[in-house]
């Protein structure tokens, strides 16, 4: 079964998103680095944080459960495309030495994010090409394509144990798994405490508790995903259906470290590379959230279907079962 879950993520991530991303991130300055990832943090924020619950009520002392979330998060088309900004490079006109020239023309471009389409390219300034001897096209710079992902797919296993006073841990994660050599592991752990509120309540006709988990995504030394997530949750159960809602908080950070080589053009008219390394944090934009879903109990069974509204609305089915 571990191997199931691992071989169908690796063909989830990888073929669509993981397998290049880091030679994706190395064309990219600190800010435009910044602007083409940050969809990526706004939808494994909202991705990783769905599915926590499928109802409020909590496991009996020492009763457990296992789950597994299948979700889909959309992908806004606002968010397939950014504006590039121009590398800050320029020089002094060897013929005219009273002038500037930027290496780049163009201040701004439109390009892909990491879910869009087509990378644009920043092309040199045409003055360049009177300098004698300067290679100037040598200079232009292609930003990368996209995915072009209009959805992102997430599986998370989950195991739930109930604790004594209205409590329940929840752990969830897959083992680490080598994407390749140049990337290294991909990796993925969160742990989360629901506590029952409606234990206080005597006679209520529904249960509610509150939930609060922290989740980590790793991709060798390249991202670090980390995720805080606190929700309110409420359930009714009718015969075998129970259904559900909740609202929920969360707070996605990813710290992103890589090399970026770029180009300039020496005093010698020559062009030459220069390497710097790049490390950024950047906070994805989910933070509300709203889920409302339905579960069907058979015995030991559980299926379930919800919907989260927030930045990226996702889309979540899973199969469970309890003892």
């Amino acid at each position: 079964m571990k191997k199931f879950f691992v071989s169908l993520l690796l063909i989830i991530f990888v073929t669509s998103i993981f397998a290049d991303v880091q030679k994706k991130l190395e064309q990219f300055g600190k800010d435009n680095g910044i602007m083409y990832v940050e969809p990526l943090v706004t939808a494994f924020g909202t991705t990783m944080n769905t599915g926590l619950f499928n109802t409020a009520k909590v496991l009996k002392p020492f009763a457990f459960g296992l789950n597994v979330n299948m979700m889909a998060a959309f992908v806004p088309k606002e968010d397939n495309t950014f504006t590039a900004i121009r590398p800050d490079l320029f020089i002094v006109n060897p013929i005219d030495t009273t002038q500037v020239i930027y290496l780049y023309e163009d201040e701004e471009l439109e390009s892909a994010t990491i879910f869009g389409e087509d990378g644009t390219t920043f092309e040199h300034n045409p003055l360049l090409d009177d300098i004698p001897g300067l290679e100037a096209d040598q200079l232009d710079i292609p930003l990368p394509n996209g995915a072009n992902l209009p959805t992102v797919p997430f599986l998370m296993p989950q195991f739930n144990l109930g604790l004594p006073f209205g409590n329940e841990i929840m752990v969830r994660g897959f083992p680490k798994v080598e994407i390749n050599k140049d990337i290294g592991d991909l990796g993925f752990w969160g742990v989360g405490l629901k506590h029952s509120v409606s234990q206080y309540i005597p006679l209520i006709p529904i249960d509610i508790a509150v939930q609060a988990a922290y989740q980590n995504l790793y991709i060798g030394d390249l991202l670090t995903f980390s995720n805080f997530n606190a929700n309110l949750e409420v359930s009714k159960k009718l015969l075998m259906w129970t259904l559900y809602t909740g609202v929920g908080y969360d707070k996605t950070n990813v710290t992103a470290e890589y090399d970026y080589t770029y180009k300039i053009v020496n005093q010698e008219n020559e062009i030459e590379e220069v390497e710097q390394k790049i490390k950024f944090d950047v906070d994805g934009e989910n933070e509300i959230r709203a889920t409302a879903g339905i579960r069907y109990s058979l015995l030991l069974f559980k299926l379930y279907a919800d919907y989260t509204i927030s930045k990226y609305n996702v889309l979540n089915a899973g199969i469970g079962i309890s003892f």
